[in-house]
């Protein structure tokens, strides 16, 4: 039982950060100035809302209801803190960090005996898009870069 509840626990966390995850790369996409990076923004959009929706359906088929998840109250003081950190970084710079925290939470789900096939693909759709996202981050310093030098 109280691993069962860790699990569900773990299940949860996730819920909360791939919805923010989406968020994070709806405002990229808001925020892309090239068609191609807005499509990849969005795509990456949908497939942490299909994710979310993976694990929404695999806790009920534990028998939780979407009323009963954290996820499903808004927590002002959560988003307030949340945002408080983040007001510096660019859209960019949130869906990386996302990401990140994202798989470290997938990572620790893997080690567990809880391994479910769907979420080691969750988990390396998200290390593509780690590595996508640190090509733009390292592309838009560099032009960055070269914008402040004229």
């Amino acid at each position: 039982m109280i691993k069962n509840n860790s699990y569900i626990a773990l299940l949860e966390k996730l819920l909360t950060h791939l919805k923010n995850a989406k968020l994070e790369y709806l405002k990229a996409a808001d925020h892309a100035n090239r068609s191609e990076k807005k499509r990849y923004f969005n795509k990456q959009a949908l497939l942490r809302n299909r994710f979310f929706q993976e694990i929404l359906s695999e806790l009920q088929n534990l028998g939780m209801h979407y009323n009963d998840l954290v996820t499903s109250r808004l927590n002002f003081d959560q988003l307030l803190i949340s945002s408080i950190d983040k007001l510096r970084s660019n859209a960019l710079d949130k869906c990386l960090e996302s990401d990140k925290f994202l798989l470290e939470t997938y990572l620790s789900l893997r080690d567990s005996e809880f391994q479910n096939e769907k979420f080691l693909q969750h988990s390396s759709c998200i290390e593509i898009a780690i590595e996508q996202n640190q090509i733009f981050a390292s592309d838009y310093k560099i032009n960055d870069k070269v914008r402040s030098d004229f």
